[in-house]
């Protein structure tokens, strides 16, 4: 007869999976349940919760999930790659949350963050770790250049949510999204010149640089990115319309696609991130593919789950005894001292005096947002496990490094957005943004400071009529509308100036008859009719002008001015 040990293994080995997936999901069913409260509450990112987890778990306080135990030598290359296949889809989903072609019409903004701010990053970040920690400038230069990336993984939490749509304007958001998308991919040149410096001979090292870095990683990249995610689009458009395709595998078809590329383009030595960035851009570069997900939040699902399991996995393998262990001048402050450098220096500064030159970012407050939240997170992590893994850099001090700073970065930038509550309330939202810049970004409507009505005809997939008469809403402005976030998802978009995508939600849609005429007439609700009283009869008379049809395809909405 059988014992209860044959279902209950006494070997620990054996069970320690089970404990890791009872915290990990007990972590994450308990951070859904209480997240708007954690983030838009008391202001705290996942990613800080999320490692705190991580070190109560991990072998420091818990030991339940310890990486080193359970991959021995393999941790780093484990670590990599997992940090690869997080970065990878953050990315993809940086470039296909950016409106349609956002990287052409600001390519003088995100040319002057990839260019001249990533160099001064750069510099400025080795030059302090070159004084306080004592290295070599070259070894400066290696360390510095896994954390000049501004972090998309990071990034994601601090330009979406609640708090973001209404207190940082869509500008600023966008530009730090593209940003981070786009330099996690670049960071790769200025980590293998250094390397390459260390090496070679300066001559050989440029050499080589420019043309198996430069040319070979960057450039390649860029061009099968295109190619790759243009070609995929082709055949998606194409399996869509004979119907072979059904909603599911679209919905999960960007981040198959970001899967393949970063495995081919690894594959061939170029540079994966920056390709499946590009391959994020290419498509949705004519919004098609936004309105087919546009009323999903799958991508979104899949990147919390991913965020918040991959920093708890970082909290369980940050090396705590390396931090003042005086090898390599390891010092516990030296290390704070560089945390406080890095943060405050490495890129307010260089932000703050070129934002003149920065055209999407309007003012000195937006500049300063800007500036002041380029964390580190995932995209150090990623790069300084390269320079280990496939360079064989010595993981001392440059991992132990690199992790105090990740630390850093997560507690200050995570823990500073309540410091924002205020100073960005008054400026422009998107409508006044896109009036500022009108001849180059979508025009969505009527000034900001005006009431709009939103009208407009509701039909099934079959282009038939589901209600009578046209449905509205009424707001301060359409973005306004567009943020106010519960009832259904639809895009936005103008034939005349370009395409811009919304995935946020209206709060309600009124049936009343013709539009004003239902107002005047008192058919609408009696709330809406008071409302509607203090409209002034100029933006009146722009929302009626401005044709407006909304059409239901399943429980996707999608609204065309």
């Amino acid at each position: 007869m059988g014992s209860w040990n044959d279902l209950l293994p006494s070997d620990h080995e054996i069970t320690r999976p089970h404990e890791i997936y009872l915290m990990l999901g007990g972590f994450i069913t308990a951070f859904g349940l209480v997240s708007l409260v954690i983030k838009d509450k008391l202001y705290m990112s996942e990613a800080m919760v999320a490692i705190l987890i991580g070190v109560i778990m991990g072998p420091l306080v818990g030991k339940v999930l310890d990486p080193e135990h359970m991959f021995g030598m393999s941790v780093d290359n484990v670590t990599l790659e997992f940090t690869r296949i997080v970065v990878a889809i953050q990315c993809m989903a940086c470039g296909v949350d950016l409106p349609g072609n956002y990287l052409w019409k600001e390519w003088k903004s995100v040319a002057m963050l990839l260019g001249p701010v990533m160099i001064v990053k750069w510099f400025i970040s080795a030059a302090g770790i070159y004084w306080i920690m004592g290295l070599s400038f070259l070894d400066a230069l290696v360390i510095s250049a896994c954390i000049t990336p501004t972090d998309p993984v990071l990034a994601n939490s601090i330009v979406k949510g609640k708090f973001a749509e209404k207190h940082v304007p869509l500008n600023v958001r966008l530009i730090i999204s593209a940003e981070s998308g786009a330099n996690d991919g670049l960071g790769t040149p200025f980590l293998l010149l250094a390397i390459y410096l260390q090496r070679l001979p300066t001559g050989q090292a440029v050499g080589e640089w420019a043309w198996k870095v430069v040319l070979y990683q960057v450039c390649l990249s860029v061009i099968l990115g295109t190619i790759l995610a243009y070609l995929a689009k082709r055949v998606l458009k194409t399996a869509e319309r004979r119907d072979w395709i059904d909603k599911e595998s679209i919905l999960s078809f960007s981040i198959a696609l970001a899967l393949f590329i970063m495995g081919l383009v690894a594959m061939l030595g170029s540079d994966d991130i920056l390709a499946v960035f590009i391959a994020g851009n290419v498509l949705t570069w004519d919004l098609w593919f936004n309105q087919r997900v546009a009323s999903s939040s799958f991508q979104e699902v899949i990147d919390a789950l991913l965020n918040l399991s991959y920093f708890v996995f970082v909290g369980s393998i940050v090396p705590w005894s390396s931090f003042n262990s005086g090898e390599a001048n390891l010092d516990i402050w030296r290390l704070c001292l560089l945390g406080l450098w890095v943060i405050f220096l490495r890129r307010v500064p260089v932000v703050m005096a070129l934002y003149p030159w920065i055209p999407a970012l309007k003012d000195s407050k937006e500049a300063f947002f800007a500036a002041w939240f380029g964390p580190i997170g995932a995209g150090a992590m990623f790069y300084a496990h390269i320079a280990v893994v496939y360079f064989d850099y010595p993981a001392k001090p440059l991992l132990p490094i690199i992790y105090f700073i990740v630390l850093t970065s997560v507690v200050i930038h995570g823990g500073s957005v309540a410091l924002f509550n205020l100073s960005l309330t008054r400026t422009t939202t998107y409508s006044a943004w896109d009036r500022y810049r009108r001849q180059s970004h979508a025009n969505i409507g009527p000034p900001a400071e005006s009431p709009v009505i939103i009208g407009g005809m509701v039909m099934n997939r079959y282009k038939e009529p589901v209600i009578e008469g046209p449905a509205t809403v009424l707001a301060e402005s359409i973005e306004e509308a567009h943020t106010k976030s519960h009832s259904v998802s639809f895009m936005v978009s103008s034939s005349e100036e370009g395409d811009v995508e919304f995935r946020n939600k209206l709060d309600q849609i009124v049936v009343v008859g013709e539009s004003q005429d239902a107002i005047e007439n008192g058919e609408a609700p009696e709330e809406i009719i008071e409302e509607a009283k203090e409209v002034p009869e100029e933006v009146v008379e722009v929302a009626e002008e401005t044709p407006v049809s909304v059409g239901v395809d399943g429980d996707k909405v999608v609204t065309t001015i």
